[in-house]
């Protein structure tokens, strides 16, 4: 079933990439107001001490599948003129990373008392 309501989906899809990574043994927080509050809350999450965005949209990223599909690709590295490159993962790709890393060791998940509720 589609989410219509912008906040909502972004709301949404944050308190997943949340709740995946504490499910991995992993500290992840969605950030207060989405980041809205800048400083040590900006972005939408912040996992293991790094900032993560969340973007959902219905078919905007169409192409970044495709081109991860070719060849069954691990890794995407895009970039626009004048810009740096971006790394894009898919998911299997990701969690390899973060088990290569040994990444909860360092940053385990924490039970917050404000997640508790929701």
């Amino acid at each position: 079933m589609a989410i219509k309501h912008p906040k909502k989906k972004g709301y949404t899809f944050e308190k997943e990439m949340e709740q995946v990574h504490l499910s991995l043994g992993i500290q992840a927080e969605r950030q207060p107001m989405s980041g809205a509050l800048k400083g040590k809350y900006k972005s939408d999450l912040q996992i293991a001490g790094m900032f993560a965005e969340c973007k959902r949209r219905k078919k905007s990223f169409t192409s970044l599948y495709k081109a991860l599909a070719q060849d069954d690709s691990d890794l995407l590295f895009v970039r626009d003129d004048e810009q740096p490159p971006l790394a894009v993962l898919p998911w299997k790709t990701w969690k390899l990373f973060l088990s290569w890393s040994n990444i909860a060791e360092n940053y385990p998940a924490t039970i917050n008392k404000e997640n508790e509720n929701e």
